[in-house]
Parts: structure tokens; sequence; C-alpha cells
């Protein structure tokens, strides 16, 4: 029987060898994008480095069309914070950037922290956040005043919620600000209905009622809502759905009018061999997306990789 130490170490070296080697057959990652993403998997604390009895989390996305990409990790903050701003002095974050990460962090104390990294645009674009709930009511005077935190604290109010589930934060050029939230309600339908209402709230406009009606099939609650906010304006908002399967996910893609690569679903078997964890349904302005997430892990038996990367991507772009 291994020891626990030399599984945790065999877990974490698996996780990180499946994330890279899927890098080569997305065509979203430029050859000078490898660097950001290495230096990303370099800054997580090993298991020694972590408090006994902890562990560093992880979750991986790929868009649906293979256009999108993000990592994020976390972990008890005695073990990832040295670690984060190691790696975020090398990502040379701004002395205004590094001050809203010890101010929030101050306030709030949170027990969940680490990076992550996206691939959108042509660009490379990361940060950091927290992963345990935190109370809106501390959360909301660390923002100042402006159109998003009107109708963040409208929505809040109306729905009763007291909490987000994350807090993200990115550094850089046009950072913004992302807030998660668990949609209310004790069944399926409740909470399909309650963030149709929550999507036209923040995105201004529905979700496709063919989108919504796919939904209602979830075979249990666990729904929520993600807002990014920036220059004091929501500029993305994004509906979650509970892990499903990839038939499922084919079906969203049409309702959303967006590509799904072909080859997604050996990518995501190469990840993981545990299934799809969550589904996000993007928009932001006038373009939609089908974001999934997965917790890396074994890559599923006879999957490794995904195949060369076709010459030319697909078109479809949501972040």
């Amino acid at each position: 029987m291994s020891h626990p130490l030399e599984s945790a170490l065999n877990r974490a070296l698996s996780i990180r060898l499946n994330l890279q080697i899927t890098l080569s057959n997305l065509p979203v990652v430029e050859e000078w994008m490898d660097i950001h993403l290495d230096r990303f998997l370099e800054h997580l604390p090993t298991p020694p480095e972590m408090p006994p009895g902890t562990m560093v989390s992880y979750l991986a996305m790929l868009g649906s069309d293979l256009r999108r990409l993000w990592w994020g990790a976390w972990g008890d903050p005695a073990g990832m914070v040295p670690k984060l701003a190691d790696y975020l002095k090398l990502c040379n974050v701004a002395a205004s950037d590094a001050a809203v990460l010890d101010t929030i962090g101050e306030k709030l104390e949170p027990r969940l922290v680490g990076p992550w990294i996206g691939v959108w645009g042509g660009k490379v674009t990361t940060g950091w956040h927290f992963v345990d709930p935190q109370p809106w009511a501390k959360i909301e005077p660390l923002f100042g005043t402006h159109e998003a935190k009107f109708k963040l604290k409208q929505w809040v109010a109306e729905h009763k919620v007291d909490h987000i589930e994350r807090f993200a934060q990115a550094i850089g050029e046009r950072a913004y600000s992302e807030f998660e939230f668990a949609i209310p309600g004790d069944s399926v339908d409740a909470q399909v209905d309650a963030l149709e209402a929550s999507f036209i709230h923040f995105a201004g406009a529905p979700l496709p009622s063919e989108t919504v009606e796919l939904f209602r099939g979830a075979p249990h609650p666990g729904f929520a809502i993600t807002v990014r906010v920036r220059g004091g304006a929501v500029v993305r908002t994004s509906a979650i759905a509970p892990g499903m399967p990839l038939d499922l996910v084919d079906r969203l893609c049409l309702t959303m009018k967006t590509d799904r690569e072909e080859r997604l679903e050996r990518l995501l078997n190469a990840l993981t061999s545990e299934g799809i964890a969550k589904v996000e349904v993007g928009r932001a302005g006038d373009r939609g997306g089908v974001d999934v997430y997965v917790e890396p892990g074994e890559a599923r038996q006879g999957t490794r990789g995904g195949g060369p990367a076709p010459a030319e991507p697909p078109k479809s772009q949501s972040n």
C-alpha cells in the first residue's frame, strides 16, 4: 500500500501532466503563451508544502469550440498564499492590484484561496480567487458605488441571498471582478425560474427558451450565476448548471448557436475519468458560449492528449 504522501504526489503530478499535454491540442493556445501557463503550474504548492490534512483542489475549463481555456486552483492559505505571492510578482502585478488582494484578504480572511489563469481572444488573463462562501454583508462595502453594484444589491435583496460562493479578481489591463452566487430554490424548476429571471436582470437579455428547457431536465438542483464587472458595469453574465452528459452539452450548444468541436470529448477524457463537473452558459454583449468544467485527475483509460490541432480554429467567442 502506498504512503498517503506518495499518493498525493502522484495525483499532483498526474494532474499537471494531463493539463500540459492537452495544451498542444488546443488551437487557442499560441506558442508564446506556454511560458505563462507553465509559470502558473510551477507556482502551485506540492503536497509537502500544504498543511497536514489539506490538499490543492483543481478545476479546468474548455470552451465547447476550444476557443477558451481556464485553469483554477485553491487550498488552505497557509500553503497557497506564499506561492500565490511569488506567482503574482512574476506576473508583474501592479501595486494597486496587490493592494486590492491585501485589503480584501484582510477583510474576508478566506479559508480557500489560489490563482487562476485563462486564455481567450488571443490573450492570457490571470488573477486570484476566494472559493469559500463569503457573507455579502462583508463583500458589499469593499466596492465603490456604480451601476453594477446597484444591480448586485438589488438582486441580493430580491432573492434573499446572504453570501457569495466565489469571488475572483483579474489583474493587469482590463482587470475585472467576478461574483458567483448560488441560485435559491429547493427544486430544479424553482432554481431555473430564478436563474431565468436573474440572467435577464444582469445581462439585459434572456437566455434562449430552448436553453432554459434543457436546464429543467437537470437531475438535481445546483444552479448558480456568475456576474463579471469591469469599470462599474456588468460585462458578462453566466448561467451555471450542474454536471451533465456530453450529449446534453451538444444540445446546449445548438440552443446557444455555438460550435461543439468534435475533439472536445477526447480532451475532457484526457483530463479526468470523473465526467463533467459543471457547464457554464455565458453571454458577453451579443456573443454567447458554452464552457465545460472538469476536476482534473486520472485520464480516462485509453485517452491521452486529443489528436492534432486543426489548422483553422472555429469562430465563436464569448469572453
